[in-house]
């Protein structure tokens, strides 16, 4: 038998209860069923951060061990107007740029982010390699008619609503866009996400703008936090899930969604095309009336085309398992070694 490649996942504390820790955890499961691999913090082959702060110093500078990083997407870099990184954070910039020459493979999400890699960050197309993520297998369970009248009284959610979820206000994710849009609809519109229920102080950071304007409208539900299991629930109950983002390294929620049989309705920009499934009701993310018309059109479905769509969208679904990813992974390390 082949020895195994010993892998430090070094998860940090920087990733902790974030989307890069969800990452981090069930790629480490995926990881460990391998019979190839073996994960250690003791005297590694090589090791592997899983995630990638551009303003702040993640990644150290002397790398005495092969090095592998995860890069989900450069947002603040694509969207540069939104995200000021003040001298800080510009000099933590330059850090990180230094420190990922010396990088062994870089991997990311999608081929959008890989463009932008290559091109923002100037690492050499054949030192990234794509490998796109999965959903946690809770997703795909089905949940009770009691456990569903549950979580509608528990959250208080209407008996028809659009669904969209956010960590907060971030501006990638076009919040606002999709709040008049509902309002002009006549359509609740629930917003799940921690961030988005923090106070607005005097002093607005660029970043929190969306936040103030979203806090002008009068149909949004406001739910913070829920937990994995609850969330299974809201898909399944959501007339629709909407991510109307300006931009997306991945899109995580859209495959949630379909994976939990939600009727989807989205963006046609960066990685989201890349995930979902052909006949996907879309829209471009900038025009107010396409968002319009496309819900308009998602709303008025038939019984058996709203079947139809979600059928679809389970089958593409099912083409991201974390099996899969961890699989890819493998191979990136077997060319690092």
């Amino acid at each position: 038998m082949e020895n195994k490649i010993r892998v430090f996942l070094n998860s940090g504390l920087h990733s902790a209860g974030r989307g890069v820790g969800y990452y981090a955890q069930f790629l480490s499961e995926a990881l460990a069923k391998l019979k190839e691999i073996e994960l250690t913090d003791k005297d590694p082959d090589i090791i592997h951060f899983p995630f990638f702060d551009l303003f702040y110093p993640t990644l150290p500078f002397r790398k005495e061990i092969p090095t592998v990083v995860t890069i989900h997407d450069l947002t603040p870099l694509v969207m540069s107007d939104r995200y000021p990184k003040g001298v800080k954070g510009g000099i933590s910039l330059l850090y990180q740029f230094l420190s990922l020459r010396s990088v062994k493979a870089v991997i990311t999400d999608s081929h959008n982010s890989k463009d932008d890699i290559v091109r923002l960050l100037h690492i050499q197309d054949d030192k990234v390699y794509i490998i796109p993520l999965a959903v946690d297998p809770e997703y795909s369970r089905p949940v009770s008619s009691s456990d569903l009248k549950r979580i509608r009284a528990q959250y208080n959610l209407p008996d028809k609503f659009l669904m969209c979820i956010s960590v907060g206000p971030n501006p990638n994710k076009n919040l606002p866009a999709l709040a008049k849009v509902t309002e002009k609809l006549g359509m609740p519109l629930v917003l799940v996400g921690k961030g988005l229920l923090q106070e607005i102080k005097e002093s607005v950071h660029p970043e929190l703008r969306d936040l103030v304007e979203l806090r002008t409208f009068k149909h949004i539900i406001y739910i913070g936090f829920v937990p994995t299991k609850d969330l299974n629930g809201f898909y399944k109950l959501a007339t629709i899930y909407c991510q109307p983002s300006l931009y997306e390294g991945f899109g995580l929620p859209i495959l949630e969604a379909m994976t939990a049989g939600c009727l989807i309705t989205c963006s046609n920009t960066s990685s989201l095309p890349e995930i979902y499934h052909q006949t996907a009701l879309v829209f471009n993310p900038t025009d107010l009336s396409d968002i319009e018309s496309t819900i308009r059109k998602a709303l008025s479905l038939s019984p058996k085309e709203r079947e139809s769509q979600i059928n679809a969208g389970l089958k593409r679904s099912r083409d991201f398992t974390w099996n899969q990813t961890a699989q890819a992974t493998l191979e990136v390390y077997k060319k690092v070694i």
